[in-house]
């Protein structure tokens, strides 16, 4: 390739063609115009130029000239808002300020329980023995919940603290907004974290002035607390509920009985036939024997004396002694018998049953009734503790908005934008050309 050609042109060369004297294998100019040929001689011919067969188009030339529109877009879309974002956060924003607590939830049953395997170290120090609990994720997650915001709303006017005369449009809250709108705006003013390995909950609340602040946090600490008890006391107040209806059927059963025992005092004209009938009957035939043995006794001293049967002593004596004898032979017949003449074995079966069945109802309204107590007991104390190590403190100065950071990081995110769009404006604008 010679130096005149230009440097984007691709040339194909055509190798050189043998030299020959014969018309037939001349090139047809050769032929027709001998006398141009080349002359034979003893320095060695220098070799043909190898010719182009195509050329590529060269490549268009940008034109140089003077573009505002980089300049333009930079202005609007990363300086605008750099200045937008520096007026807000340097003049406008209003000032927060964070209320920061942290806390262990621990179970003072399970801390009990560890007492006896560790020698109630852990119950002295009152950790539980398992940190990471279902009970501490229950608070984190309920401190960002609705019922979070519901149970503030029954202390504090949540409404009214995040909506003070005095704090900017964009941070504080519209109260005529409904309750949803307000819990999405309370899980960006609340967070709450909880570490797997320390067992330990953290929570900031932020508000815009510090007593605001203070009383938001302290609120919350108390319901999450409720909350949690209520949570974990339901299997003992269903224990409550069990036992309550234990007692009312126990009593129903000891009603039940004692209708049957009046029943059957009023049907037999006993009220205890062991006291009433037996003892009274055995105890009158027990006098009517020692009746008749004194009787007896005073008959054969009087016949040691010598008289005669047909003494009047004697006589009267006989006749006493008879007389005890059937009035003993009667009462011993009605030992085995009532006054209605029912055997008196089925009466004092029939009565034993029906008391002791008296007996054990009692009992078992006794033992229920215990048992309640002790459920009752058992509810009404406090199991789980929100235990805060770090308690809510009144805030000194503000912590957010974060001005300088904020201003940096909206200028970052524009310029990144900026740039994104500048690239892919420019590679259309490329493929199109």
């Amino acid at each position: 390739m010679s130096e005149s050609s230009p440097p984007n042109r691709i040339a194909f060369l055509r190798p050189p063609q043998p030299e020959t004297t014969d018309p037939r294998f001349q090139a047809p100019d050769a032929r027709l115009a001998p006398q141009e040929q080349p002359q034979w001689s003893d320095t060695p011919a220098a070799p043909e130029r190898a010719e182009p067969v195509f050329e590529l188009p060269t490549l268009p030339e940008r034109k140089q000239g003077r573009s505002y529109g980089a300049l333009i877009s930079f202005l609007l879309f990363v300086a605008l808002p750099v200045a937008l974002a520096t007026l807000y956060f340097g003049f406008y924003a209003s000032s927060q300020y964070v209320a920061e607590f942290r806390f262990a939830v621990r179970d003072s049953r399970t801390s009990v329980s560890s007492s006896d395997s560790a020698g109630g170290i852990s119950s002295l120090l009152g950790v539980s023995t398992s940190p990471n609990t279902p009970e501490n994720y229950i608070v984190t997650d309920y401190m960002l919940s609705r019922q979070a915001v519901d149970d503030l709303l029954a202390k504090v006017d949540l409404r009214a603290m995040y909506s003070r005369e005095g704090t900017d449009w964009w941070a504080s809250f519209d109260p005529s907004l409904p309750v949803e709108r307000l819990v999405t705006y309370w899980q960006r003013m609340v967070t709450a974290s909880y570490d797997q390995v320390t067992g330990i909950a953290t929570a900031r609340v932020r508000a815009f002035n510090p007593e605001d602040a203070l009383t938001i946090a302290k609120a919350l600490l108390e319901n999450s607390e409720n909350v949690i008890n209520k949570t974990a006391n339901r299997p003992i107040w269903d224990a409550v509920k069990f036992a309550e209806n234990d007692v009312r059927r126990a009593e129903e059963r000891l009603k039940t009985i004692r209708g049957e025992l009046t029943h059957f005092r009023n049907t037999e004209q006993i009220i205890e036939p062991n006291s009433s009938v037996v003892s009274t009957n055995t105890a009158l035939a027990g006098s009517l024997k020692t009746t008749l043995l004194q009787l007896q006794t005073e008959l054969a001293t009087l016949s040691k004396r010598q008289l005669g049967p047909n003494a009047p002593a004697i006589v009267a004596l006989q006749s006493r002694i008879s007389a005890t004898k059937d009035q003993l032979a009667m009462v011993e017949s009605q030992v085995n018998t009532d006054k209605q003449g029912k055997p008196l074995s089925t009466v004092v079966g029939k009565f034993e049953q029906l008391d002791m069945e008296r007996q054990f109802a009692q009992n078992m309204v006794l033992s229920t009734m215990q048992l309640l107590e002790q459920a009752r007991a058992n509810a009404l104390a406090q199991h789980i503790y929100v235990n805060p190590f770090v308690h809510p403190s009144l805030p000194e100065s503000s912590v957010f908005p974060r001005r300088i950071l904020s201003i940096f990081v909206v200028g970052v995110i524009c310029f990144m934008l900026w740039t994104i769009g500048l690239l892919v404006v420019r590679a259309i604008r490329e493929h199109i050309a």
